[in-house]
């Protein structure tokens, strides 16, 4: 059960059509219960609408939370398995995708950092009807298992909702490694670049991913002068308040450094094009983005307030900085990449480690759990 099936959303969709995918090429049925999605997509799937009233956000998670597992049900169809994606008021398994909703507050609105300014922000219909979504799914075990996509995930819920450790598993998001590879550089990294004005003697910092403030871009931009080589340029792909960090470049006399590429829809390219990727968020659950810049062999530079740092060797197959408002460190770190040598040595480390999350890696993992539920449950 998922929201919307649609791959190019990216993010949850994304992940859902991949496993949806792999768990058909071994052979399992495979129903997709949605709001929206696209027969076309994928052959073999078998889908069923969910209604859900859209014209309001908390009406819209409520309606798909309450429909999801009676259209379920009114199937008549006994399913081994019901995984459900989004939140809803039953599942046998449910993926938390993004963590705790009261974490992702408190690192995304500066309003929470007051007693004030969270009871304002808990006001909010938008955040109160998850809170108290995520709360009944969790207080009143409307789950068998839970599945998270990094430990800080577990933790968190762990914390808030005092569940025991074995209700909850990890499973780290995977890669496609044959789209996200180091061949794609022979295919694309020249026209990306002449696309974008990169020069070949040119370092090419990379960040990916919407929501600017959260993903720590202000730090990226901020750690430029302290580097002292000037043959670097960065490229920004995601959606975001683009004038606020043009701005930002310009007070740091940046503004011939940093480029805005907006949206970009075969991502695969962009991390061909690229040298060093970085990603220093305030917080993420996970940061599918790495992997996949790991998997297309880039170093990576990430914050340890992000769930994939947890699977990153500092030194070996990328860097974690401490904090993502260090910028000193992070310009120290870009430094160290700046020396090609280095740079190919730990991103074909990190590529190396990309291949341990793999999606049929991630599909054996999910159908480990599928079986724990099975066996206990029978």
């Amino acid at each position: 059960m998922v929201f919307q099936f649609i791959r190019e959303k990216g993010g949850v969709e994304s992940y859902v059509f991949n496993l949806s995918r792999q768990l058909l090429n071994h052979g399992y049925e495979i129903h997709v219960f949605a709001h929206r999605f696209r027969q076309d997509q994928e052959k073999g799937l078998v889908f069923h609408y969910v209604p859900a009233i859209t014209l309001w956000s908390p009406l819209k998670y409520w309606t798909f939370a309450i429909n999801a597992p009676k259209i379920v049900k009114k199937t008549g169809i006994q399913f081994d398995i019901v995984h459900g994606f989004t939140q809803t008021l039953f599942q046998d398994i449910y993926r938390v995708g993004g963590g705790c909703h009261w974490d992702y507050m408190m690192h995304t609105y500066p309003l929470m950092h007051t007693a004030f300014g969270r009871i304002v922000m808990c006001l909010n219909p938008r955040h109160s009807s998850l809170l108290l979504l995520e709360k009944i799914i969790f207080k009143q075990n409307r789950y068998r298992q839970i599945t998270c996509i990094s430990e800080q995930c577990k933790r968190e819920i762990m914390h808030h909702y005092k569940l025991p450790a074995n209700d909850i598993g990890v499973i780290y998001n995977g890669v496609d490694t044959d789209v996200f590879t180091p061949r794609m550089r022979l295919q694309y990294r020249d026209t990306v670049r002449a696309k974008y004005r990169i020069t070949s003697d040119e370092v090419l910092l990379l960040f990916v991913g919407s929501g600017f403030k959260r993903k720590g871009l202000k730090y990226v931009i901020d750690a430029f002068p302290f580097i002292k080589d000037k043959k670097i340029k960065l490229l920004v792909v995601g959606k975001g308040k683009v004038r606020k960090y043009q701005k930002l470049a310009k007070d740091n006399s940046i503004t011939d450094k940093i480029i805005f590429a907006g949206i970009y829809k075969n991502i695969q390219e962009i991390y061909a094009a690229g040298d060093v990727f970085v990603f220093p968020s305030e917080y993420d659950a996970f940061g599918t983005a790495c992997l996949e810049a790991m998997a297309s062999g880039l170093p990576v530079i990430a914050s340890k307030t992000s769930g994939v740092s947890e699977i990153i060797n500092h030194g070996t197959d990328g860097f974690i900085i401490n904090h993502p408002i260090a910028a000193e460190e992070i310009a120290n770190y870009i430094t160290v990449l700046l020396e090609k040598e280095k740079r190919e040595q730990i991103g074909a480390a990190a590529r190396k480690k990309s291949e341990i999350f793999s999606l049929k890696a991630n599909v054996t993992k999910t159908l480990d759990i599928y079986q724990k539920v099975l066996n206990i449950h029978r």
